[in-house]
C-alpha cells in the first residue's frame, strides 16, 4: 500500500523524462540549502524530538475511516505513532505503535463502544522473536522517514544514502527530487521532494504496509461468551 507524507503540497507530481543522473554532491547541497530555509544547519542539530498532530484517512474495505494521527519521537531511538479513527462517527479506535530502544509498542484501545463491539488485530510478536525484530526495524525505518522528512537527517539507527535524482512537475510548481537509500544492505527507500524555489521541504513519498484493524459488532448475551474463537469484547471507557 502507498503512503505519502505530505507537508505542503499534496498534488500529483510527474516525474519530468529527462532526470539527472544520480550525483551525491548534488544531494548534499540541496540538502543543506533545504536546512537554511528551515532555520540553518546549527539550529536544525540542535532538535532531538518532535511531536505533531494531523487528520488521517484509512480505507477499511469500501468504507473509509477518519480521525487525528499524533507521532511523537525522540532521537536517537523512541517513536510513538497514535492513531484516534471512528468508522461510524461514534465509536472511537486508539491504535499505538512504536518502539522505545529494543522494546516494542504495541495498543488497542475502543472508547464509546456499543454492547458487542470488538476489536481484532494481529497478536503481538513473541519476545525475542524473529517477527518482533521485523517489527522493531519496520518502527525504525518509520522513525528514518519522519527525521528526514522533518529534520532532513536520518537516525544513527538506519544510515541512509543521498542521491540526486532530477526533478518533478506538478500544476503548482517545480521539485527537486532526492532518492534516500538504505546503506549497508538495509532495506530502505523513499522519495524527498524539495521546492525549488524556497527548498522547503513538499512531501517525503515510499511504499509500505498500513497495520489491519478489523472492527466487529457482534451480540452477546448477558453472562455469555463469544463464540470460539472469536475476539473478546473490549470494555467500554
Amino acid at each position: 500500500m502507498g503512503h505519502v507524507l505530505g507537508f505542503l503540497v499534496a498534488a500529483a507530481l510527474w516525474w519530468s523524462a529527462a532526470a539527472a543522473p544520480a550525483v551525491d554532491a548534488k544531494a548534499e547541497d540541496l540538502l543543506k540549502q533545504a536546512r537554511a530555509a528551515l532555520g540553518g544547519e546549527a539550529a536544525m542539530q540542535k532538535v532531538h524530538g518532535l511531536a505533531a498532530t494531523g487528520t488521517v484517512r484509512r480505507a477499511a474495505g469500501s468504507s473509509q475511516m477518519a480521525g487525528e494521527l499524533t507521532v511523537q519521537f525522540e532521537l536517537p531511538d523512541r517513536m510513538l505513532r497514535t492513531d484516534s479513527l471512528s468508522p461510524d462517527g461514534g465509536i472511537t479506535l486508539v491504535s499505538e505503535q512504536g518502539f522505545s530502544g529494543s522494546t516494542l509498542l504495541r495498543s488497542n484501545r475502543i472508547f464509546n463502544a456499543p454492547p458487542g463491539a470488538m476489536i481484532r488485530t494481529p497478536p503481538p510478536p513473541q519476545k525475542g522473536s524473529d517477527a518482533e525484530t521485523q517489527a522493531i526495524r519496520a518502527a525504525q525505518a518509520d522513525l528514518a522517514r519522519l527525521t528526514i522528512a522533518w529534520l532532513l537527517r536520518a537516525p544513527d539507527s538506519t544510515p541512509v544514502d543521498f542521491t540526486y535524482a532530477g526533478t518533478a512537475e506538478a500544476p503548482d510548481g517545480k521539485a527537486d527530487v532526492i532518492d534516500i537509500a538504505g546503506r549497508d544492505g538495509r532495506a530502505f527507500a523513499a522519495k524527498l521532494f524539495l521546492d525549488v524555489a524556497s527548498h522547503r521541504p513538499l512531501m517525503l513519498s515510499y511504499r509500505g504496509v498500513a497495520p489491519r484493524l478489523v472492527v466487529q459488532t457482534q451480540r452477546v448475551e448477558p453472562g455469555g461468551a463469544p463464540p470460539r474463537g472469536a475476539a473478546q469484547p473490549l470494555p467500554q471507557l
